[in-house]
């Protein structure tokens, strides 16, 4: 997943992961429920340590403190400009599922940043697509996705060389499965071409734009914009707010005077959205929501095709001429019968409707030499990197540990290490600072799964987190999911909940419960086979079945007996 904005944990934790994990629990003020809810939270992003991937933008000030700082551990957090300062602007979100009836890939390109604002206070636009995966991995199948490999490619380069592994994964799922033959993926990569000479290939002749934020575009970069793109500046329409508009009290959208009468001078078409003015049905009048989607219409002969993006309409977003973008931005354009951006605008009609205009901070103020920092844990050493431009400054890190504690370290030529093996009191945040200038990033955990099951669970009772992993452990192969009712004593040694056969027929319920262990088994086996292309993923369900036969051993009966013997000749001498 990638976005600008620092991810929100809050968002992450109690909604988005919970959501896409398929979670069975809710938060809740309830301590037994909401050890029920972390736990099973927790041990489900523990299978997929290494495989949750977010890369944004570095921070551009102080950054707040995070609710679940710890959520970190198990989603691997980069930022772009390990060579060079660039912004990561893109809103990519790619899901590889494997279910009873195959695999698939699930992309999501919209507006969408990882921040509850985007979430509960914007109006987005979005496309998505599920594609069953084939197999094995082709190049000329790799080469229908076009611009967006050669954007993956540059975008884990700049998110450093971890980073890089992570994203190779994904390009090599796209050699899986072609890309659907009426979407063009449109990129921005900071130092390459201008995008706009993308659009020029649909050969459109006029264009409309709906983009809430406008770059400082004067004579020379809109001239080389709309020539890149192969239309007139006077076929370039505008979609804008005026004064008097719900949305211009919100800080969302920006327009300066100079780029807006600018803009004018050179023929675009600026025109004012109304006030009742609604993006689809579901936009209701009463919704408070401002738009955050960033849409263009391109108008050709005989065909409108809508292009859905993370771009604002900017130099720095799109490039223009010589000038190279300088975000990564990410799109897809296809052909559309939606024409309502068209007939959104009306003229601007002073002194009722007069366009909304704000003089924003120069970006340069915020510009720091310190421009990119990684920290990372392998269990036995934390490893630091820093790149600045300033070549003569010391730079120092200082790592906080989980419950506060702090260690300080000093950079040689832009790395350090220090030795960290305590499980128990893993690194959390890792803050560089040169001069007043200070970077700070989350520690990027890289740990086996083998030392990484040995982190204690969070927001859980400690006293009954053993019994917590082992009902969840159950629970991820079809064993019984577990309730409320249940944590009280969740913690003390008990048999299988069977049906309650008489007592004297001991033999019907030593059937029931082997049935029952046997179904747990064979999930566990079949897991076991899928996972044998995946060494990180192989060594995870060999621990799980370890815990297993752990688990099955100490419960005694003959049920338990039968399914220990299977699990250990499965597992062998790994046991």
């Amino acid at each position: 997943m990638t976005c600008f904005d620092q991810p929100d944990t809050s968002l992450l934790v109690e909604h988005l992961l919970p959501s896409l994990l398929g979670a069975n629990y809710s938060l809740s003020q309830q301590i037994q429920e909401r050890n029920l809810f972390f736990g099973e939270l927790a041990t489900a992003l523990e299978v997929l340590h290494g495989k949750l991937t977010i890369i944004s933008s570095p921070p551009r000030g102080p950054r707040e403190d995070a609710q679940y700082p710890w959520l970190w551990r198990y989603v691997s957090h980069f930022s772009v400009g390990f060579d060079v300062r660039v912004v990561q602007h893109a809103k990519l979100w790619a899901f590889h599922w494997k279910t009873d009836v195959g695999e698939f890939l699930e992309l999501h390109v919209s507006s969408m940043n990882l921040t509850t604002s985007a979430f509960r206070d914007q109006v987005q636009a979005g496309w998505h697509v599920t594609l069953p995966l084939g197999a094995p991995a082709a190049q000329n199948t790799r080469k229908t996705w076009g611009e967006f490999v050669l954007f993956l490619d540059a975008l884990g380069a700049s998110a450093g060389p971890v980073a890089v592994t992570r994203v190779q994964r994904l390009i090599t799922l796209l050699g899986r499965v072609e890309c659907p033959a009426d979407v063009t993926f449109v990129a921005s990569i900071p130092g390459r071409k201008s995008a706009g000479r993308q659009l020029a290939l649909f050969d459109p002749s006029e264009i409309h734009v709906l983009s809430p934020t406008i770059g400082e575009w004067n004579e020379k970069t809109l001239s080389a914009w709309t020539a890149d793109v192969g239309v007139h500046p006077n076929k370039v329409h505008l979609k804008w707010i005026s004064e008097l508009h719900p949305w211009a009290a919100v800080s969302g959208w920006g327009l300066s005077k100079t780029a807006a009468r600018n803009l004018e001078r050179g023929g675009v078409q600026l025109e004012c959205l109304p006030n009742d003015a609604r993006l689809t049905e579901d936009h209701l009048a009463a919704d408070p929501r401002w738009s955050h989607a960033k849409l263009y219409l391109l108008r050709s002969r005989r065909k409108r095709r809508v292009l859905i993006t993370s771009a604002n309409w900017s130099a720095s977003a799109w490039g223009a001429g010589r000038s190279a973008p300088r975000n990564f931005e990410l799109g897809v354009i296809f052909e559309s019968q939606w024409t309502d951006i068209e007939h959104l605008g009306e003229p601007f009609d002073p002194p009722k409707s007069v366009p909304y205009c704000v003089d924003r901070v120069d970006e340069k103020e915020r510009e720091s030499a310190l421009e990119w920092a990684e920290a990372s844990w392998d269990g036995k050493c934390i490893a630091f990197h820093a790149r600045s431009t300033d070549e003569t400054s010391e730079i120092n890190v200082v790592t906080t540990f989980i419950g506060g504690t702090q260690q300080s370290a000093a950079l040689v030529d832009s790395k350090a290490s220090i030795s960290w093996n305590n499980a128990e009191c893993t690194p959390l945040i890792a803050c560089f600072k040169q001069g007043a200038e200070a970077l700070e990033v989350d520690v990027i955990d890289v740990r086996s799964p083998r030392e990484f099951v040995m982190t204690p669970l969070p927001e859980v009772d400690q006293a009954i987190e053993k019994a917590i992993r082992e009902a969840f452990l159950l629970q991820r192969y079809g064993g019984p999911i577990i309730g409320p009712e249940l944590t009280a004593g969740i913690g003390a040694e008990r048999q299988p909940k069977g049906v309650g056969a008489p007592a004297a027929d001991y033999a019907v319920q030593a059937w029931i419960d082997a049935r029952a262990a046997f179904s747990v088994i064979d999930k566990w086996r079949s897991a076991l086979d899928d996972a044998s292309a995946d060494a990180r993923l192989l060594e995870r369900v060999r621990m799980d079945g370890a815990a297993l036969h752990t688990l099955f051993s100490r419960r005694g009966g003959p049920a338990a007996s039968i399914v220990v013997e299977e699990l250990g000749w499965r597992l062998g001498e790994k046991l």
